[in-house]
């Protein structure tokens, strides 16, 4: 799955929801209102967080982990540069 740099706030919501942030969480960092994380993350795979188990969210996260970096620049931006691809406890 590649990226795009207009993906780029996708490519945050989708690891931060996997973390296990809320949407209003998300939307905070990205500087949009809930409802536009929720319309991202709710047209993503990633949409059924809460009927996966943490192994599962922790290898999709090692998944976009994997992706983060295109040409030897993260695709983030660098938003994600202290954020640990672990899943929270919760």
């Amino acid at each position: 799955m590649r990226l795009r740099h207009e993906d780029q706030a996708k490519y945050v919501a989708y690891v931060l929801w996997l973390i296990g942030y809320s949407y209003q969480t998300i939307g905070k960092v990205l500087h949009l209102d809930r409802s536009q994380v929720g319309g991202i993350i709710q047209r993503s795979e990633y949409a059924g967080r809460t009927s996966m188990s943490r192994a599962q969210r922790a290898a999709l996260l090692k998944e976009l982990e994997e992706i983060r970096f295109e040409d030897g620049r993260p695709i983030d931006g660098g938003i994600l540069d202290r954020v640990p691809f672990k899943v929270m406890a919760g």
